[in-house]
């Protein structure tokens, strides 16, 4: 039976000597207030399911649940082939190759360095000779083939640095490039060796593990649920004749199985569009104002969604009115226009007055 919170406050019907006995009332003026029932479940604020990277076997689980974890914490491995692992070994190697050749103290670069140092200190002898040559030959002393023999040797020596420079360069281009690519490749196995490690989106709970060690995953597959700790919302399941009632912002009366003894106030922040075509509902959240001091994923209850409220309304009970909006009266049926109602009262907005005497139609 649907559970009502507070739907009508204060609310009594006067009535008359023996008119209590033959069911006669008349109406009341008072405050009544219109609910829409709903069941509720308790979801965490944030959840995801867990799906691996890549398929294969689960070979090591790191989490139980119930365990908080943190954002990046790893949840479990799937085990990895021995393809993967040698790719990853190469790579590496490569890259210490690459490295050596790069950076090392006995690289390509140094040793053309070196030459270059000593092909620059060639050149200062040849071009000290020359020029000593220059001198004798304007003082007309010595042969011309001793000038050119040592501008010969300048101007070799000269071309030999620029080619050595040239050089290089070069090695220094392709062995930073060389590098460079393997590093790459080896960050990209190791990446790839990584995703075999599934871990946490989120900090929160682990809400449930569906797999265990030695079976096998597919990446469509749930290996659990993670979801936040602290923070729920109200998944609540509305039939399709109420949902439009409902607006974002209503106050939700909430009783939980899990607290027999309280109520607590909640407000809508989600209305989905689509209905559940197994159900016949319609999903709706909402958030508590103040929220129990402790809860868990999946406590049920009900909730009361405040859709209407008036005070100073005319009311009369729900048994009294008769269907397409007609009451019997002392004098015979009436028209009646109905506003909000619940359960047990219906505000009457036109039809009837306080001082109508009303009969209860016979059941």
């Amino acid at each position: 039976m649907k559970k009502y919170i507070g739907l009508l406050i204060c609310c009594a019907l006067i009535s008359c000597g023996n008119q209590k006995d033959s069911g006669a009332i008349k109406p009341k003026v008072t405050s009544i207030t219109e609910s829409v029932y709903a069941s509720m479940t308790l979801k965490p604020q944030l959840s995801y399911k867990v799906q691996p990277t890549y398929p294969g076997i689960i070979s090591e689980i790191f989490i139980e649940e119930g365990d908080t974890v943190s954002q990046g914490k790893p949840l479990f491995r799937i085990a990895t082939s021995v393809e993967l692992k040698n790719r990853l070994t190469n790579a590496t190697l490569g890259l210490e190759e690459a490295q050596a050749n790069f950076k090392g103290q006995n690289n390509l670069l140094n040793n053309i360095f070196l030459e270059i140092q000593t092909a620059k200190q060639k050149l200062v002898l040849d071009s000290t000779n020359y020029k000593r040559q220059e001198r004798l030959w304007e003082q007309n002393i010595g042969k011309k083939i001793e000038l050119e023999r040592a501008k010969l040797a300048y101007e070799a020596t000269k071309n030999q640095i620029d080619l050595l420079e040239q050089q290089y360069k070069q090695a220094l281009n392709n062995l930073e490039n060389n590098y460079k690519k393997a590093m790459s490749l080896t960050h990209r196995e190791r990446s790839q060796l990584a995703d075999y490690i599934t871990r946490s989106e989120i900090k929160g709970t682990v809400y449930a593990i569906n797999k265990e060690v030695g079976e096998f995953i597919g990446t469509q597959e749930s290996f659990g649920e993670v979801g936040s700790r602290e923070r729920f919302i109200l998944h609540m399941d509305v039939d399709e004749v109420d949902v439009t009632k409902i607006s974002l912002a209503d106050t939700v009366i909430v009783s939980m199985d899990a607290y027999p003894d309280d109520t607590f106030a909640a407000k809508t922040t989600k209305i989905y569009p689509k209905k559940n075509p197994q159900t016949q509902t319609f999903l709706v959240e909402a958030q508590f104002i103040v929220q129990p001091p402790k809860l868990y994923n999946g406590l049920s209850g009900e909730a009361n969604i405040i859709v209407g409220k008036r005070d100073g309304a005319l009311v009369i009970p729900s048994a009294y009115l008769k269907a397409q909006g007609r009451v019997l009266t002392e004098d015979g049926e009436r028209q009646v226009t109905v506003g909000i109602k619940n359960l047990e009262f219906v505000e009457i907005l036109s039809g009837l007055d306080s001082n109508t005497t009303l009969i209860k139609p016979e059941q």
